[in-house]
């Protein structure tokens, strides 16, 4: 046991560096990262291992009984709640593009996003380094909006994400130009820099579409809209995206890279109980107006 707990904080710890690494950021941006949740768990585990060898016993077997039980119950619990929430992340509503480029095998659901027909695209930001440079996840996302706007020639997208805490520049500038660099032209691709989350990509970025092409709220609330992210993003995304008004909305999943999954999920596990304790609570986010 002292071996697993010991071999598991190191690796933690290793996984929480080679994240950092592949997305290199400021100081304060690395230490205010969701991902050094992996890094304490690891300096838990190692410090467990110590108390072990140094007492010969574990720290669990000096816990009170009734206290004991409501760790269990309480984990339990927790555990009930983020595979709920885990089940519900794996099942958003997607399109496929093989359908959309083979219209005879197009579903009526996927119909409006079919070729020649109007469609509003929101690539949603999923953030960038210190170095102004998208990590490889956010740039599978570039690939999957370009996919669909190269069948779709009357979809125009609007790309979403400002500059994040600790960070020196936007990313919806370079989300614009990793599209333009894969054959999009630049007047179908509009860019909203100032959004921070999810909520705002949409508000901001319907502000966005409303400027540029002199449509009203309605037409794009209306509209058939796409959102692209990251898959294990995409129903967080929808959930908010009809909650704020959004009539038409499906997804384009982008796949995340083996290493980044389960720091991907974990986050997403918390981000979506998050939401629904949100809504409870305080019934926002409200409709766009």
């Amino acid at each position: 046991m002292i071996f697993v707990e010991f071999v598991l904080g190191n690796l933690f710890i290793i996984y929480t560096v080679i994240l950092h690494i592949l997305s290199p950021g400021t100081v304060l941006d690395i230490l205010t990262s969701f991902c050094n949740i992996w890094l304490v768990a690891g300096f838990c585990l190692i410090a467990l291992s110590v108390y072990r060898i140094k007492h010969g016993y574990s720290l669990w077997s000096r816990i009170q009984k009734k206290w004991k039980k409501i760790i269990l119950i309480f984990a339990g619990l927790c555990g009930l709640v983020a595979l709920i929430n885990l089940v519900l992340i794996f099942t958003p509503r997607t399109l496929n593009l093989e359908n959309v480029a083979y219209e005879e095998s197009i579903s009526e659901k996927e119909a409006p996003f079919s070729k020649d027909n109007k469609v509003y695209v929101f690539l949603l930001g999923g953030g960038i380094d210190k170095n102004g440079k998208l990590p490889k996840p956010v740039i599978r996302r570039v690939e999957k909006t370009a996919e669909y706007m190269k069948l779709n020639e009357e979809a125009v997208c609007v790309v979403t994400g400002g500059t994040l805490k600790w960070l020196p520049y936007p990313e919806a500038p370079e989300l614009k130009r990793q599209l333009v660099r894969r054959g999009i032209p630049e007047d179908r691709v509009f860019v909203e820099d100032q959004a921070l989350d999810t909520i705002q990509n949409l508000q901001k970025g319907t502000e966005v579409l409303k400027q540029e092409l002199g449509v009203s709220t309605r037409d794009v609330l209306e509209s058939p809209v796409i959102l692209v992210s990251s898959r294990y993003h995409l129903r967080r995304a929808q959930r908010l995206a009809h909650r704020m008004g959004f009539e038409n909305v499906t997804g384009l999943g982008s796949r995340t890279p083996v290493f980044h999954v389960p720091m991907a999920y974990l986050r997403e596990i918390c981000a979506y109980v998050k939401l629904n304790a949100r809504i409870l609570l305080t019934g926002k986010p409200e409709r766009i107006e």
